[in-house]
């Protein structure tokens, strides 16, 4: 399991920072164009992925959004460290898919849809979440 590190929460903090401030600079550069297709793109993009939108997806964007949520899971452990004092799913995601690499998560949830193709919009966080990390995360402990 990966250990908190102050300063690497730092360094992403700052990135994530450093990110903001250029979005808007990379966006006044772009072509009027360019900013017309992405006015255009935005009307058409998924509000939830699904197993619809997974199932046409290429193996580039299902690793892409598989390591997505790797990425802000592994952002939100090193910013709160291993004992957050907030609730948080993040530890049990950490935990089930430890070992696991992009392609073996995405090879799953591929066998998922197509073993379920009644289940098309199914979320596909909730694949991830129900036949992933909820089965070795155990019960929720009660008060």
């Amino acid at each position: 399991m990966p250990r908190y590190h102050p300063a690497k929460a730092v360094l992403f903090s700052a990135g994530l920072a450093l990110a903001l401030v250029g979005e808007p600079a990379a966006q006044a550069a772009k072509p009027a164009s360019a900013a017309a297709k992405s006015a255009a793109s935005q009307k058409e993009e998924w509000l939830i992925p699904t197993g619809e939108r997974w199932s046409s997806a290429t193996e580039t964007e299902r690793r892409a959004y598989v390591l997505g949520i790797l990425n802000l899971a592994m952002v939100e452990y090193q910013l709160t460290g291993p004992n957050p004092k907030h609730r948080t799913t993040v530890p049990h995601l950490i935990k089930a898919l430890d070992g696991m690499t992009v392609p073996q998560i995405v090879e799953t949830v591929d066998a998922y849809y197509k073993a379920n193709p009644d289940k098309q919009q199914e979320p596909i966080i909730e694949v991830i979440w129900f036949q992933m990390v909820k089965p070795k995360a155990g019960q929720p402990k009660t008060k």
